[in-house]
Parts: C-alpha cells; sequence; structure tokens
C-alpha cells in the first residue's frame, strides 16, 4: 500500500509538471489576445454556432480548443474567461464529451473502432447535450448582442491578475490530479477493479454493452481514454473481446468516459456535477442500445 501511494504520488507529480506545460501557455494564449482586442473578432465568428446552445461566442474558443487538444486548456481558458455556473457548466459538458479528438480517437482505432465514426459520433453528442442542458438553464442565444462587451471584461485587466488567476487553476488542478493519481494506483496494485469488475456486470448490461465488456468499462471510467489506453489495448491484443464487443464499449466511451478525475476538474471551477455525469450515462446508455439493436436487426 505504501509503495503504491508513493508512485502515485511520483505519478500525480509528473502529471502535475505536464499540466504546466500545457495550462500556463493556454491562458497566456488568451490573455494576450484579450489584450490585442483580439478576442472579440474571434468570439463573433463563432457566435453563430455556439448560439445553437445559448453560449456566447468565446465559448466556441475553449470547446474549440478542448476537443482538437484535450481538457487542460480548455480548463485555462475557463479559468481566464469569465463565464457564469450556468454557461460554465454546459461548456464542460460538451468538452467532457467531446475532447482530445486526435489522441483518443486514435486509441480507439487501435483497438478496432473506426476513428473517423468515433470523432462524429462525439461532435454529436457534444452539440446534442449542450442544446439541451443550454435549454435547461435557459441560455437563449442573447448573449450574441453583448458577445463584445461580455469578452472585453472577460479577462484579467493586469499581468498580475493574470498571474494570480493561472496560479490558482494550476494549483487546484494539479492537486486532484495527484490525489487521483494515487487513488488509481492504490486501486490497480490492490486488485480492487479486477475484482470489482464482476460486480458490474450487471451494470454494464444496463447499458448495452456485454457483461465481459465490464473490466474495460471500469478502466475507461476510472481512468479515461488517454491513461487506460495501454490497458485497453493490451487486452484487445490478448482477444479478450471480440471485435463486435470492443466497439461497442467505444461507442460507450466515446461518450462517457473518466468520471471521475475529468468530471472533478470541472466542477472545481464551478461546475454542476449532476449535469456534467448524468446526461453523459445517458447518451451512453442511448448509444449502447441503438448500436444494439441496429447490429441485431442487420444480423
Amino acid at each position: 500500500m505504501r509503495v503504491a501511494i508513493v508512485e502515485g504520488f511520483q505519478a500525480g507529480l509528473r502529471m502535475s509538471l505536464k499540466l504546466l506545460t500545457v495550462l500556463v501557455p493556454a491562458a497566456a494564449l488568451v490573455f494576450l489576445l484579450g489584450q490585442l482586442d483580439l478576442l472579440a473578432p474571434i468570439a463573433r465568428l463563432l457566435q453563430p454556432l455556439m448560439a445553437l446552445t445559448g453560449l456566447p461566442g468565446e465559448a466556441g474558443l475553449v470547446f474549440v480548443t478542448g476537443a482538437l487538444l484535450n481538457i487542460y486548456p480548455a480548463i485555462a481558458m475557463l479559468g481566464t474567461l469569465e463565464f457564469s455556473v450556468p454557461e460554465t457548466t454546459v461548456i464542460a459538458l460538451m468538452i467532457l464529451i467531446c475532447h482530445s479528438l486526435i489522441v483518443e480517437c486514435s486509441v480507439q482505432a487501435r483497438t478496432g473502432s473506426n476513428p473517423l465514426r468515433m470523432a462524429l459520433l462525439r461532435i454529436a453528442m457534444a452539440f446534442g447535450a449542450g442544446i439541451a442542458a443550454g435549454r435547461l438553464y435557459g441560455l437563449t442565444g442573447d448573449a450574441a448582442a453583448t458577445t463584445v462587451s461580455h469578452v472585453a471584461g472577460s479577462v484579467p485587466a493586469d499581468p498580475v491578475s493574470w498571474l494570480q488567476s493561472t496560479a490558482t487553476t494550476v494549483a487546484l488542478m494539479s492537486g486532484i490530479v495527484i490525489a487521483i493519481m494515487i487513488m488509481q494506483r492504490v486501486l490497480e496494485t490492490s486488485g480492487v477493479l479486477q475484482k470489482a469488475s464482476a460486480r458490474f456486470e450487471r451494470v454494464v448490461a444496463l447499458f448495452g454493452l456485454p457483461k465481459s465488456t465490464s473490466f474495460l468499462w471500469l478502466v475507461g471510467n476510472t481512468m479515461g481514454l488517454t491513461y487506460g489506453s495501454a490497458v485497453m489495448i493490451q487486452e484487445r491484443e490478448r482477444n479478450t473481446l471480440t471485435p463486435t464487443e470492443i466497439d461497442a464499449l467505444n461507442h460507450h466511451l466515446a461518450v462517457s468516459h473518466s468520471l471521475i478525475e475529468d468530471t472533478l476538474l470541472f466542477v472545481a471551477l464551478g461546475a454542476a456535477v449532476s449535469v456534467l455525469v448524468l446526461p453523459r450515462l445517458f447518451l451512453a446508455a442511448a448509444v449502447g442500445w441503438g448500436l444494439r439493436f441496429s447490429s441485431t436487426r442487420s444480423g
């Protein structure tokens, strides 16, 4: 146990250092764009698309960054720009569904799924969830008329304020990452994940997944696609699952994965945890059962 804690702490520190190389440049870019008065024009370009979800145009910057890169620079932008709690929650929900497309779709391709299909699925589900959540919060897109002023006042006015904001975000994220890395390492070395997988067979069945996917379902929802990719690829190479079973799991995880770490990172910024978790699980279940019924009919 002690060794696992030390290893988890060290892994958390390494990940925190990696966060610095992503968070700080991303936050600096937003600060620089704000100082050069370039955020408002970019926001106007993205406004028609983001208006579907009731969000202001600058939310598009955050979403696109998260989708193409990963959640960490998106978090840095959320920490630099000022959004209301409902806006933060809707943006976070969309990013949790659609982030790191290049990396994570490549991982899913390694396990046998079509990467383009995975990417299109995640983009569609992200906007579907964003539109629904935006309507739930009453975000009607009226922010379009006030986008310029909203952007102008959303970036720290001076370097000192920016440094304080960025340092707070990095410290908070690092603490969460270190704690989760320790927990994950303890669960791995103690064999809890392997033992718990049998208990989750009924859970994965509710999502329309084969019971044989329960272990990798736990891996994907505790370690995420990026961190858990090594385990998932290893299991695929061992042929412990059929191509159909792994593809069904990938469709589910494309919409809902890393329910602990990624969710907590956005909750730390003020997003509502229930809105970040429940819609993802519902959409993942809908995708799983839809795929299962279509396979049955075609078979």
